[in-house]
């Protein structure tokens, strides 16, 4: 909730002022289920709000319709439909009058555990007072309570009534219902509101539920277990240690018949499976509402081999509604990629024609170079979450990006310099404006509200020359092509290392380091 923190005024007395809210709120996912279960995604979003106003307790809320209004297109009536729809089937309960000023909300988590039975609840109720199982009957009823989660047992074999269950927790960004701290006006369109109109809840369920799958550290997105998009892929030519690949973009695929997002998944009707479409239709569906909502984007990895837990070797670009992102630090790293392959290459006799081509059909293929060892080297697209909170495994990606732009980019540099430095041009170009849209605080995209590395920061060096009249900029080129590349790669380190303090300043203030 919003606290209030002392601040001297002009007489030295001390008056109030709002304190911002932190980056991020909780639902918990078995509750969220029950919300979209009723079949109303203005109920869902309105939920969804709810929650984002909660406090340290991720349970009670302090807004109400003024909120949900603020954040969607439904009007106040609309706003109290939806809450009189979850207070009816106890999602919310008011814990102040319904018409006050300060309103409070309460936000129960469901019960998803099995009634208890009557020698199990007669049991409950003496562990609370202090009693242990003692008769054969009473052992039986510890038995069923620890199967269904009512009851616990410690090494010490202390038995323990258990009042409420574990939650399942998804962290989530209040980017998802304003700015970086919540906050929206009237021309702001939320990312929560856009899914709304799709009119599935389950969209919403699925974009917290993507949350809870992510791991930004470990699999640079969603684990592609669930979701990914499969690349074919044939031997090129082969230079030094390195291997050349092509690789040619299939479909987009889903593993969803069991596991988390089994819900997502229902028997074609014979109509549809004469249309070519299985169980999953619905769940693809619901993926590209999120990206048409800038809810989801993609990214895409060279890996060891195709398997969802294989090592990544480099990250190769991102994309949003198929336009793969030159401004994304992923993208630039496939940029130098893609330009060293092609300076290896020789299937066209223009090298410089030859990358115009691959970074013109971007994501659809691409031209990659891999350890000659990685032979069953793959590349995948992997979901990822456009909007983050900001915690300890976000910087931990971070972290992997930066060095992984001190490691790869000077190798791609070198092989570039070696073989067609025309090609350096363009690609050292976009590391630059990478860095001067992060320094140039005077444009409108530096100071945008993700502040995350996925931000599309633009600059005036966008208006540099391009790397088709690159011999008309002598002294820029020459500037580019120092071999090591150190003051692009440093400005980029200066770049994260400032992320990197924003990050401590807020675990600092709010205790927290957890989440995706």
């Amino acid at each position: 909730m919003t606290t209030i923190a002392d601040k001297p005024s002009d007489d030295g007395k001390a008056m109030k002022t709002p304190k911002k809210r932190g980056h991020m709120f909780l639902v918990d996912l078995p509750t969220f289920a029950k919300v979209c279960s009723l079949g109303d995604a203005d109920a869902a979003a309105s939920y969804l709000i709810l929650a984002a106003g909660t406090g340290a307790d991720n349970r009670t809320s302090t807004w109400s319709r003024e909120a949900i209004n603020k954040r969607t297109a439904l009007n106040w009536r609309k706003a109290d439909t939806s809450m009189k729809k979850l207070e009816d089937n106890g999602l919310i309960r008011w814990l102040s009058g319904k018409g006050t000023r300060k309103p409070r909300i309460d936000l129960p988590p469901v019960e998803t555990r099995q009634p208890m039975q009557r020698n199990v609840s007669a049991l409950f109720d003496k562990i609370r007072q202090g009693h242990q199982p003692q008769s054969q009957a009473e052992k039986a009823a510890a038995t069923h309570g620890l199967r269904d989660g009512w009851l616990s047992r410690g090494e010490d074999g202390v038995f323990e009534a258990i009042t409420q269950r574990a939650t399942e927790m998804a962290y989530l960004p209040m980017e998802l219902v304003g700015d970086t701290f919540g906050e929206s006006s009237a021309a702001t369109t939320t990312i929560v509101d856009r899914i709304r109109m799709s009119r599935d809840p389950l969209a919403l369920r699925l974009l917290i539920e993507l949350y809870s799958l992510q791991d930004l550290a470990e699999h640079g997105g969603v684990k592609d277990y669930y979701l990914w998009t499969a690349y074919n892929r044939e031997k090129g030519g082969a230079s030094g240690s390195l291997q050349l690949w092509t690789f040619t973009r299939e479909m987009q695929t889903c593993r969803i018949q069991s596991g988390p997002l089994a819900h997502h998944w229902r028997s074609p009707t014979k109509e549809e499976e004469q249309a070519g479409k299985n169980g999953a239709a619905d769940f693809f569906g619901r993926v590209q509402i999120l990206c048409d909502a800038g809810a989801l984007e993609w990214t895409y990895y060279l890996k060891e081999d195709g398997e969802g837990d294989a090592p990544r070797i480099y990250p190769v670009g991102v994309s949003r509604h198929g336009k793969f992102i030159w401004t994304e630090l992923e993208s630039i790293i496939g940029g130098y990629a893609i330009r060293a392959a092609c300076a290896l290459s020789d299937e066209a006799p223009d090298k410089l024609e030859n990358v115009i081509w691959h970074e013109a059909n971007a994501p659809k293929f691409f031209i990659l170079p891999a350890d000659r060892l990685a032979r069953e080297a793959a590349l995948v697209g992997v979901p990822r979450l456009r909007h983050r909170a900001r915690t300890s495994n976000a910087a931990r990606w971070r972290q992997e990006l930066l060095e992984t732009v001190e490691s790869i980019v000077p190798t791609f540099r070198g092989i570039i310099v070696d073989h067609a430095p025309a090609l350096l041009v363009e690609a050292d170009k976009r590391l630059a404006d990478f860095n001067v849209g992060f320094n140039d605080k005077s444009t409108e995209s530096s100071t945008s509200i993700q502040r995350d590395i996925n931000d599309s920061y633009q600059s005036p060096m966008h208006d540099r020359t391009s790397f088709q009249d690159a011999d008309l900029d002598a002294a820029f080129l020459e500037e580019m092509l120092d071999e090591e590349a150190a003051p692009l790669i440093a400005s980029v380190a200066d770049r994260m290392a400032a992320w990197e303090a924003d990050d401590e300043e807020y675990f600092l203030a709010s205790g927290s380091g957890a989440g995706r």
